[in-house]
Protein backbone atom coordinates (compact mmCIF):
# COMPACT_ATOMS: atom_id res chain seq x y z
CA UNK A 1 0.00 0.00 0.00
CA UNK A 2 1.49 3.34 -1.06
CA UNK A 3 1.12 7.01 -0.17
CA UNK A 4 0.18 6.63 3.48
CA UNK A 5 1.07 9.49 5.78
CA UNK A 6 2.72 7.62 8.63
CA UNK A 7 4.77 9.75 11.03
CA UNK A 8 6.18 8.53 14.32
CA UNK A 9 5.60 11.55 16.53
CA UNK A 10 6.35 10.72 20.14
CA UNK A 11 7.71 8.16 22.61
CA UNK A 12 7.14 7.88 26.36
CA UNK A 13 9.76 6.00 28.35
CA UNK A 14 9.60 4.85 31.95
CA UNK A 15 12.95 5.70 33.50
CA UNK A 16 15.01 5.98 36.63
CA UNK A 17 18.33 7.71 37.45
CA UNK A 18 16.89 11.15 36.75
CA UNK A 19 20.21 12.98 37.10
CA UNK A 20 22.08 10.87 34.55
CA UNK A 21 19.19 10.59 32.10
CA UNK A 22 18.48 14.33 32.06
CA UNK A 23 22.16 15.11 31.68
CA UNK A 24 22.42 12.72 28.72
CA UNK A 25 19.45 14.03 26.75
CA UNK A 26 19.87 17.71 27.65
CA UNK A 27 23.63 18.19 27.92
CA UNK A 28 25.21 15.45 25.82
CA UNK A 29 22.72 15.29 22.96
CA UNK A 30 21.62 18.90 23.29
CA UNK A 31 17.86 18.39 23.21
CA UNK A 32 15.51 21.11 24.45
CA UNK A 33 14.25 20.07 27.89
CA UNK A 34 10.85 21.01 29.35
CA UNK A 35 9.45 19.88 32.68
CA UNK A 36 6.15 18.14 32.07
CA UNK A 37 5.27 17.31 35.70
CA UNK A 38 6.93 16.68 39.04
CA UNK A 39 8.30 13.36 37.80
CA UNK A 40 8.60 13.80 34.05
CA UNK A 41 10.48 15.80 31.44
CA UNK A 42 9.90 16.19 27.72
CA UNK A 43 12.46 16.77 24.98
CA UNK A 44 12.27 18.49 21.60
CA UNK A 45 14.82 18.74 18.81
CA UNK A 46 14.63 22.54 18.63
CA UNK A 47 12.79 25.39 20.35
CA UNK A 48 10.35 25.42 17.43
CA UNK A 49 9.43 21.73 17.68
CA UNK A 50 6.92 19.96 19.86
CA UNK A 51 8.49 17.32 22.13
CA UNK A 52 9.13 13.90 20.60
CA UNK A 53 10.22 12.20 23.84
CA UNK A 54 8.92 12.14 27.40
CA UNK A 55 10.72 10.51 30.33
CA UNK A 56 8.63 9.53 33.36
CA UNK A 57 10.92 9.00 36.33
CA UNK A 58 8.81 6.42 38.11
CA UNK A 59 10.38 3.27 36.69
CA UNK A 60 12.81 0.71 38.01
CA UNK A 61 15.59 -1.38 36.55
CA UNK A 62 15.22 -5.04 35.75
CA UNK A 63 17.98 -7.61 35.53
CA UNK A 64 16.32 -9.93 33.01
CA UNK A 65 16.14 -9.34 29.23
CA UNK A 66 12.69 -8.09 28.29
CA UNK A 67 10.60 -7.70 25.18
CA UNK A 68 10.13 -4.12 24.13
CA UNK A 69 12.03 -1.33 22.47
CA UNK A 70 15.35 -2.37 20.93
CA UNK A 71 16.17 1.14 19.75
CA UNK A 72 14.56 4.31 18.51
CA UNK A 73 16.16 5.91 15.48
CA UNK A 74 16.61 9.64 14.93
CA UNK A 75 16.76 10.56 11.26
CA UNK A 76 19.01 13.50 10.30
CA UNK A 77 18.12 15.61 7.25
CA UNK A 78 21.73 15.73 6.05
CA UNK A 79 25.11 14.15 6.57
CA UNK A 80 26.77 17.33 7.87
CA UNK A 81 24.60 17.65 10.99
CA UNK A 82 24.98 13.95 11.80
CA UNK A 83 28.74 14.31 11.43
CA UNK A 84 28.77 17.21 13.89
CA UNK A 85 27.05 15.18 16.60
CA UNK A 86 29.15 12.09 15.95
CA UNK A 87 32.33 14.15 16.25
CA UNK A 88 31.09 15.53 19.57
CA UNK A 89 30.36 12.04 20.90
CA UNK A 90 33.77 10.82 19.77
CA UNK A 91 35.51 13.77 21.44
CA UNK A 92 33.83 13.06 24.79
CA UNK A 93 34.56 9.34 24.34
CA UNK A 94 30.91 8.27 24.49
CA UNK A 95 30.61 4.56 23.51
CA UNK A 96 29.41 4.21 19.91
CA UNK A 97 28.77 1.45 17.41
CA UNK A 98 28.22 1.98 13.70
CA UNK A 99 26.95 0.27 10.56
CA UNK A 100 26.75 1.11 6.88
CA UNK A 101 23.44 -0.46 5.85
CA UNK A 102 23.58 0.44 2.12
CA UNK A 103 20.45 2.59 2.40
CA UNK A 104 21.85 4.55 5.35
CA UNK A 105 24.80 5.19 7.62
CA UNK A 106 23.98 4.65 11.28
CA UNK A 107 25.59 5.07 14.68
CA UNK A 108 24.38 3.31 17.82
CA UNK A 109 24.54 4.23 21.49
CA UNK A 110 22.64 3.62 24.70
CA UNK A 111 21.26 6.14 27.16
CA UNK A 112 22.07 5.66 30.89
CA UNK A 113 19.02 3.39 31.32
CA UNK A 114 20.13 1.16 28.44
CA UNK A 115 17.60 2.35 25.86
CA UNK A 116 19.10 1.91 22.42
CA UNK A 117 19.35 4.94 20.14
CA UNK A 118 20.26 5.02 16.46
CA UNK A 119 21.51 8.23 14.84
CA UNK A 120 21.38 7.99 11.05
CA UNK A 121 21.00 9.63 7.68
CA UNK A 122 19.48 8.07 4.58
CA UNK A 123 21.26 7.81 1.30
CA UNK A 124 19.24 9.12 -1.69
CA UNK A 125 16.41 6.74 -2.57
CA UNK A 126 17.74 6.51 -6.13
CA UNK A 127 20.67 4.55 -4.68
CA UNK A 128 18.50 2.04 -2.84
CA UNK A 129 18.43 -1.40 -4.45
CA UNK A 130 15.18 -3.37 -4.53
CA UNK A 131 14.70 -6.97 -5.58
CA UNK A 132 10.97 -7.08 -6.23
CA UNK A 133 9.57 -5.97 -2.87
CA UNK A 134 12.68 -6.63 -0.78
CA UNK A 135 15.32 -4.00 -0.21
CA UNK A 136 19.06 -4.61 0.00
CA UNK A 137 20.26 -3.76 3.50
CA UNK A 138 23.58 -5.07 4.73
CA UNK A 139 25.97 -4.15 7.51
CA UNK A 140 29.54 -3.11 6.90
CA UNK A 141 31.94 -0.62 8.43
CA UNK A 142 31.09 3.06 8.21
CA UNK A 143 33.78 5.24 6.63
CA UNK A 144 33.81 7.51 9.66
CA UNK A 145 36.59 9.80 8.44
CA UNK A 146 34.78 10.52 5.18
CA UNK A 147 31.56 11.20 7.04
CA UNK A 148 33.28 13.56 9.49
CA UNK A 149 34.68 15.54 6.56
CA UNK A 150 31.12 16.59 5.67
CA UNK A 151 30.83 18.51 8.97
CA UNK A 152 30.22 22.23 8.44
CA UNK A 153 30.25 23.43 12.05
CA UNK A 154 30.73 22.20 15.59
CA UNK A 155 27.71 20.63 17.27
CA UNK A 156 25.36 23.28 18.68
CA UNK A 157 22.08 21.39 18.74
CA UNK A 158 19.79 19.53 16.40
CA UNK A 159 18.91 20.99 13.00
CA UNK A 160 15.43 21.65 11.66
CA UNK A 161 13.56 18.78 10.01
CA UNK A 162 14.69 16.08 12.43
CA UNK A 163 12.27 13.22 13.05
CA UNK A 164 11.94 9.75 14.48
CA UNK A 165 12.84 7.64 11.47
CA UNK A 166 11.93 4.21 12.78
CA UNK A 167 11.38 2.06 15.87
CA UNK A 168 13.01 -1.32 16.29
CA UNK A 169 11.53 -3.84 18.74
CA UNK A 170 12.73 -7.08 20.30
CA UNK A 171 10.69 -10.12 21.27
CA UNK A 172 10.76 -13.90 21.28
CA UNK A 173 8.77 -14.88 18.16
CA UNK A 174 8.91 -13.39 14.67
CA UNK A 175 5.32 -14.40 14.01
CA UNK A 176 4.23 -11.87 16.64
CA UNK A 177 5.98 -9.11 14.74
CA UNK A 178 4.52 -10.25 11.42
CA UNK A 179 1.02 -10.48 12.86
CA UNK A 180 1.20 -7.00 14.35
CA UNK A 181 2.88 -5.07 11.56
CA UNK A 182 1.61 -6.96 8.51
CA UNK A 183 -1.83 -8.16 9.60
CA UNK A 184 -2.82 -5.41 12.04
CA UNK A 185 -1.05 -2.35 10.63
CA UNK A 186 -1.07 -3.49 6.98
CA UNK A 187 2.63 -2.84 6.44
CA UNK A 188 4.83 -4.51 3.85
CA UNK A 189 7.65 -6.86 4.77
CA UNK A 190 10.74 -5.24 3.24
CA UNK A 191 13.71 -7.27 4.50
CA UNK A 192 14.79 -10.27 6.57
CA UNK A 193 17.92 -11.21 8.50
CA UNK A 194 17.94 -15.02 8.41
CA UNK A 195 15.34 -16.23 10.89
CA UNK A 196 16.01 -13.56 13.50
CA UNK A 197 14.76 -10.17 12.26
CA UNK A 198 12.06 -8.79 9.99
CA UNK A 199 11.66 -5.23 8.69
CA UNK A 200 8.38 -3.48 7.78
CA UNK A 201 7.28 -0.24 6.14
CA UNK A 202 4.78 1.82 4.24
CA UNK A 203 5.50 3.66 0.97
CA UNK A 204 8.58 1.58 0.10
CA UNK A 205 10.64 3.16 2.85
CA UNK A 206 13.41 0.78 3.89
CA UNK A 207 11.74 0.31 7.26
CA UNK A 208 9.52 2.15 9.70
CA UNK A 209 9.76 -0.77 12.11
CA UNK A 210 11.78 -3.88 12.77
CA UNK A 211 11.35 -6.84 15.09
CA UNK A 212 14.12 -9.19 16.17
CA UNK A 213 14.65 -12.15 18.48
CA UNK A 214 18.28 -11.38 19.27
CA UNK A 215 17.84 -11.54 23.05
CA UNK A 216 16.69 -15.16 22.92
CA UNK A 217 13.46 -17.05 23.41
CA UNK A 218 13.31 -16.70 27.19
CA UNK A 219 12.86 -12.94 27.48
CA UNK A 220 9.96 -11.75 29.58
CA UNK A 221 7.29 -9.13 28.95
CA UNK A 222 7.93 -5.65 30.31
CA UNK A 223 6.11 -4.92 33.56
CA UNK A 224 4.05 -1.75 34.00
CA UNK A 225 6.64 -0.01 36.19
CA UNK A 226 9.73 -1.41 34.50
CA UNK A 227 12.03 0.93 32.62
CA UNK A 228 11.36 1.00 28.89
CA UNK A 229 8.79 2.04 26.33
CA UNK A 230 5.43 2.97 27.82
CA UNK A 231 3.73 4.24 24.66
CA UNK A 232 4.41 5.49 21.13
CA UNK A 233 2.34 7.85 19.02
CA UNK A 234 1.95 7.84 15.24
CA UNK A 235 0.00 10.36 13.16
CA UNK A 236 -1.70 9.02 10.05
CA UNK A 237 -4.02 10.25 7.30
CA UNK A 238 -7.79 9.75 7.41
CA UNK A 239 -7.98 6.98 4.82
CA UNK A 240 -5.42 4.86 6.65
CA UNK A 241 -7.01 5.66 10.01
CA UNK A 242 -10.38 4.44 8.70
CA UNK A 243 -8.76 1.31 7.30
CA UNK A 244 -7.24 0.57 10.71
CA UNK A 245 -10.56 1.11 12.47
CA UNK A 246 -12.14 -1.51 10.25
CA UNK A 247 -9.20 -3.89 10.30
CA UNK A 248 -8.78 -3.76 14.09
CA UNK A 249 -12.45 -4.06 14.99
CA UNK A 250 -11.96 -7.57 16.35
CA UNK A 251 -8.91 -6.66 18.44
CA UNK A 252 -8.59 -5.06 21.84
CA UNK A 253 -8.61 -1.41 20.78
CA UNK A 254 -10.14 1.83 22.06
CA UNK A 255 -11.21 4.61 19.70
CA UNK A 256 -11.54 8.10 21.17
CA UNK A 257 -12.12 11.24 19.08
CA UNK A 258 -9.71 10.61 16.25
CA UNK A 259 -7.41 8.31 18.20
CA UNK A 260 -6.95 4.55 18.21
CA UNK A 261 -5.30 3.03 21.29
CA UNK A 262 -3.89 -0.44 20.65
CA UNK A 263 -1.90 -2.72 22.92
CA UNK A 264 1.16 -3.88 21.00
CA UNK A 265 2.99 -7.22 21.49
CA UNK A 266 5.95 -5.49 23.17
CA UNK A 267 4.42 -4.35 26.47
CA UNK A 268 3.47 -0.83 25.39
CA UNK A 269 0.60 1.16 23.90
CA UNK A 270 0.41 2.39 20.32
CA UNK A 271 -1.62 5.60 19.92
CA UNK A 272 -2.71 6.33 16.34
CA UNK A 273 -3.80 9.92 15.73
CA UNK A 274 -5.85 10.92 12.69
CA UNK A 275 -4.50 14.02 10.93
CA UNK A 276 -5.92 15.35 7.69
Amino acid sequence: MLNINYNIEHLTLMADNETMMRRFYRDILGLIEMQASNHSYSYAFTNSDTPFLTLIFDGHKTSKPQAGLYHFALLFPDTASLASLIERLILIDYPLGAGDHDVSEAFYLNDPNGNGIELYHDRPEALWEWDNNFIKMGTKDVDVQTLLQTKKSDWSGFPADMKIGHLHFVGNDLTKGDDFFINSLKMALTAKISDSAHFYSHNRYHHHHAYNTWLGRNITQRGDQDNGLLDWTVSVDSSYFNLLQSNLSDRNVSTIAGQIWLTDPFGSQLIMIEKN
